[in-house]
Parts: C-alpha cells; sequence; structure tokens
C-alpha cells in the first residue's frame, strides 16, 4: 500500500499521519522495528534498501518519506534533467514494492497531477493500492471561516463538549485556521469545564488569552476608523474584563510595531512567509494586518510611538491616572488626522 498526505493544513495531516502509524504498526511488542522515517530529499537507492526489506517476525514494514515529492516538483519546476529522471524511475518503482512494505510520502504542499510520482500513485489507487489525502482549508475568508466554525463544533463534540456558537466565533476570529493553535484551547477548556462540559463566550475570554490580543486590535481598527466612541468602549470593556492599563498600552504599542514593520517589508517587496518569521507573527495574521498598515502614513505611525512613549512614562512617574491617560491617548488617536 502506499498512501499520499499532502497540503499546508499541518495539524489534520500529522493526525492523519499518526492514526495511520498505530494502525500499520499495531503490534506493541515490535516497538519501532518495522518502521524507517527519512526526511527531506533521497535517492531511490536509498528509499528501496528501507522499503524492500523483509518486516522484522512477518506483519507490514512502515516506511514514512518527509518532503520528497515537493522537492521533485522545485527541481522539475527549474527543468532539472537529474529531477526528472529520477521521479520517472520511482514512478517506475512504485507498482513494484513489496506488498509487506507501507510506503507513506508526507508533503506540506498540494502535490500537482501532473507530477510523474503523483500519476503513479493515481494509476495504483484505481487498483486499491494506493490512497492519497489532501489537507487544506477553503481559500476564500467566508468559505475558510465557515470551515473553522464546522470543526471546532466536531473537534468540541469529539472530547465531549459543547460549544456555544460566540465561543467558537470569538476563537475563530482569534485564532484563524490555526488548528493545532485552536486544538491547544478547546483541551485547555475541557480541563476546565471536564468532559460533558459547555464552553461559553466568558469561558474563552478567561482562559484564552490571545482573545486579549484581539480586543486590542478591534479598538485599533477602531482609531483607524477615526471611531473615538467605540475606541473608548472597547477600552472600556478591556478594562472591565481585568485587563492591567499598562498591559493595554504594552499590546498597543506590539501591535502598531508590527504595523511598522509590515509596512517596510511589504515597501521592500518581502513574500508573506518571510514576514511573519522575521516579525514572528502567526501566517494568518499577515493580510488582515497589512491591510490596515497600508493605510497609515509614516508621519502617523511616527506619532502614534511617541504619544506610545509619552503615555508610559507619565503613568510610570505617577503624573497621571492610567486609566485616563489610556483614555487621552486612545481618544488622541482616533481623533488624529494623517492616518
Amino acid at each position: 500500500m502506499i498512501t499520499l498526505l499532502h497540503g499546508d493544513e499541518e495539524f489534520t495531516r500529522s493526525e492523519a499521519l499518526r492514526a495511520l502509524r498505530q494502525r500499520v504498526l499495531a503490534d506493541p511488542g515490535l516497538g519501532d522495528l518495522n518502521l524507517a522515517v527519512i526526511e527531506g530529499a533521497v535517492d531511490l537507492n536509498t528509499l528501496r534498501h528501507h522499503t524492500d526489506a523483509i518486516p522484522f517476525l512477518g506483519g507490514v514494514r512502515l516506511v514514512i518519506v518527509h518532503g520528497w515529492l515537493e522537492q521533485l516538483a522545485r527541481d522539475l519546476g527549474r527543468g532539472s534533467a537529474a529531477a526528472k529522471e529520477t521521479a520517472q524511475a520511482l514512478a517506475a518503482y512504485l507498482p513494484t514494492m513489496p506488498e509487506s512494505t507501507h510506503l507513506v510520502f508526507v508533503e506540506n504542499t498540494l502535490i500537482r497531477d501532473n507530477h510523474p510520482v503523483m500519476q503513479a500513485i493515481a494509476a495504483l489507487a484505481e487498483e486499491g493500492k494506493a490512497e492519497v489525502h489532501r489537507f487544506t482549508v477553503p481559500g476564500k475568508a467566508r468559505e475558510r471561516r465557515e470551515f473553522v466554525l464546522r470543526w471546532l463544533r466536531d473537534r468540541a463534540r469529539s472530547m465531549e463538549m459543547e460549544v456555544d456558537p460566540q465561543a467558537a466565533t470569538t476563537l475563530a476570529d482569534t485564532l484563524g485556521h490555526n488548528l493545532r493553535l485552536l486544538n491547544q484551547e478547546l483541551e485547555k477548556l475541557r480541563a476546565y469545564t471536564g468532559p460533558g462540559g459547555f464552553i461559553t463566550p466568558e469561558d474563552v475570554e478567561r482562559l484564552v488569552p490571545y482573545t486579549r490580543e484581539a480586543s486590542v486590535f478591534e479598538m485599533i481598527a477602531a482609531i483607524g476608523e477615526r471611531n473615538p466612541r467605540r475606541a473608548v468602549h472597547l477600552l472600556q470593556r478591556a478594562l472591565a474584563g481585568g485587563q492591567h492599563p499598562l498591559q493595554i498600552l504594552a499590546l498597543l504599542a506590539r501591535q502598531y510595531r508590527i504595523y511598522i514593520g509590515l509596512k517596510e517589508l511589504a515597501e521592500q517587496g518581502t513574500p508573506h512567509e518571510e514576514m511573519a518569521a522575521a516579525l514572528r507573527i502567526p501566517p494568518w495574521t499577515i493580510r488582515r494586518d497589512l491591510r490596515v498598515a497600508r493605510r497609515m502614513s509614516w508621519d502617523f505611525l511616527e506619532r502614534v510611538m511617541e504619544r506610545l512613549l509619552e503615555t508610559d512614562v507619565r503613568i510610570k512617574q505617577g503624573e497621571i491616572d492610567p486609566v485616563l491617560a489610556l483614555q487621552l491617548l486612545v481618544l488622541g488617536l482616533s481623533m488624529s488626522r494623517g492616518q
């Protein structure tokens, strides 16, 4: 059997690999004696060394190869004759592989249908000798959001919980389509509510720290829209939720530093993936934050950082009440010109 797990949704892909590994290597007494894991590009002789080997004490030998097909795809795209020869040789070998071996290809990107190895796997799938599983989230924002909300409900039920629709919406809007992070927060909420529990919006605000940053982002969005009433309302809500004024100020400063970094990198033509790595922020926030950053002038961002520093100094020196300082800051920024 040959299995291809491909696509950029890492969490469900890794879960599928774990389930497959447990199913194929069902005998715990043998441990990993019938397992081989190969990372990255490899030559066909090395692969055959693992796949042609006889399983220890019978059973099935599991060989997992990470990232080889996508590496071949990149090389093929560059017109590499060596990659073409390797891909064709691999495609020709797969139908001859011993039945006692289960070969798994794990790829971080989708492998196109015109890839020579993909064509060989598709032909074997028609004979029931191969399986292909895609792991992606929808590309359009609305469809992606619906996908995440549906996944949250199903995942919560698999953990013997129910989630309030508003709580699910808050999680989806805050954490985007990062299913691994969403799963971690569901695990935390399950520990809090217990089996059979019901997750409320208040539970999410209390236990999921990212929602605090999301509230600050909403406040910044209101500032950008020059809506002082909403901006101050969101500030009051954050304070009522128990956030310290200096904590809110720090989150504001961090978010505006992200905008400055994104604006600089965008002007340099930096790809989104590299932006996320350079600024150490989740990739799924790039488009959202970049859209806001592009609306702000460099002059406005400079004035914002000066106001943030001034407010921080005045609070720490005891010159002004922290809450009043934040209210004046948010009002001033939301009524400022030149954004």
